[in-house]
């Protein structure tokens, strides 16, 4: 059970990230406890979650490994070691803008959240009765306790950076996060590295900082073009080896870099309480750093300022672009004079129309439906061609919290449809005995 739950998790985080990526060699490696993950390139799409106007123009992932010793969870410690790690950012041009394209992406995103919050609830719970529900649940949040506990992890040489020529004609800049290391440990309450054992009612945590940065170079000499549209290193005029060394010589080398944040190093020491106790502290945490040093510039705060104004115009122009005419104001002032009465008047529209009992009646016809044909897929009953297309349609128009919400729906009526049905006994796996 907990090996496929892992493969899932791991399979919709990566595949999230990492471009052309091949699940079935990694539920392999899930399944022997050893995974061993090289030289992986991410995706255009790695930065939709943050809702901005950038692509990833290249990005590189050196190494991921984690080892998982299936047969001694309670015993053995799960190691998880990350690589370098390197993201070049861009912004988007508003010339390049494909309505069909951002759509995709759209719901692209909001169905991997979906899905992501999902994904824990439906494979614990899903179709079980309470009694099963609750010895799933005790069983998972056991072992998944003793995984937290005792969880190592060692991350080195990150690099993240976003390269402008837009906001700022004849300024280009670049900014960047740097991590050099990071690794956080399980101790004993003397902070000597050890196992933990479930009954512990406290976790002891150690984690080493070294080196987290954050720079601002104005009028900076660039890793590419600084332009979104330019995908992959030979549209961005540069070698691909090439940029990866460029990223770790600007993780080493600190002369030429303009910090806001200076490099910082540290230790925290962290207890988590288990007890639930409302007199003690759920997390005590010791921290000592070296130094921390903040600086902020007028050409950065210019920079900065500028690039919020570039992000403020496209998301806001991306809204209306639909509506905008092809031709320049001077050629057509009467279509430009059409497109800002459009733009104004169809949110006037929308906004009127969430208050008629059309629409309330309209909100009512897809509940029912989709709940409908939710509840046939999860049935694995088969679905007709025009069904997948309406689940799909409407899948594409409705808001997240209205798919979250209405899935909860249907999920709790497929529960009450099964009580009293005699199941066939689940074959166990080696670790729930």
């Amino acid at each position: 059970m907990l090996e496929g739950l892992v493969a899932n998790l791991l399979n919709r985080f990566l595949g999230m990230y990492v471009k052309n990526f091949n699940a079935q060699q990694l539920n392999v490696g899930i399944w022997n406890g050893d995974v061993k993950l090289r030289n992986l390139e991410l995706r255009r799409e790695a930065l939709d979650q943050l809702h901005l106007p950038v692509n990833v123009v290249e990005g590189h992932l050196g190494s991921l490994t984690m080892s998982i010793p299936w047969t001694n969870l309670r015993g053995k410690p799960v190691r998880i070691n990350i690589e370098d790690v390197f993201l070049l950012a861009a912004p988007k041009e508003d010339a390049e803008y494909d309505e069909e394209e951002e759509a995709r992406r759209k719901h692209s995103v909001k169905m991997e959240k979906l899905e992501n919050a999902e994904l824990l609830k439906e494979r614990n719970s899903e179709g079980l009765s309470q009694e099963e529900q609750k010895k799933s649940q005790s069983f998972t949040e056991s072992m998944t306790t003793a995984i937290v506990d005792n969880l190592q992890v060692s991350i080195r040489n990150i690099h993240i950076r976003y390269e402008d020529t837009i906001a700022a004609p004849g300024h280009p800049f670049a900014l960047g996060l740097t991590l050099k290391e990071f690794s956080a440990v399980s101790t004993d309450e003397n902070w000597r590295p050890s196992f933990i054992q479930s009954s512990s009612g406290t976790t002891h945590k150690l984690a080493v900082l070294g080196e987290l940065a954050f720079y601002w170079n104005t009028d900076a000499t660039l890793f590419g073009t600084g332009k979104g549209s330019d995908v992959g290193a030979d549209a961005q005029k540069t070698d691909r080896g090439l940029l990866i060394d460029k990223f770790k010589q600007a993780i080493e080398d600190s002369k030429n870099q303009q910090y806001m944040l200076k490099p910082v190093s540290g230790r925290a020491a962290l207890e988590l309480d288990k007890t639930g106790k409302v007199e003690r502290p759920k997390v005590k945490a010791r921290l000592l750093f070296n130094e921390l040093g903040f600086v902020l510039d007028d050409d950065q705060y210019r920079d900065a300022l500028m690039m919020v104004d570039l992000f403020h115009y496209f998301i806001r122009h991306q809204e209306y672009k639909k509506y905008q005419p092809d031709s320049t104001p001077k050629e057509d002032p009467k279509a430009w004079l059409r497109f800002a009465f459009t733009a104004v008047h169809s949110k006037i529209q929308e906004r009127n129309r969430k208050w008629t009992w059309g629409y309330m009646r309209e909100r009512r016809d897809d509940r029912l439906r989709y709940i409908e044909l939710f509840k046939k897929k999860k049935k694995e009953e088969k679905l007709a061609a025009a069904e997948t297309s309406e689940l799909d349609k409407l899948e594409r128009r409705l808001t997240y919290e209205d798919l979250r919400f209405w899935r909860s729906l249907a999920r709790n009526q497929l529960r009450k449809e099964n009580v009293g049905v005699k199941k066939a006994p689940a074959k166990q796996t080696w670790t729930q005995w």
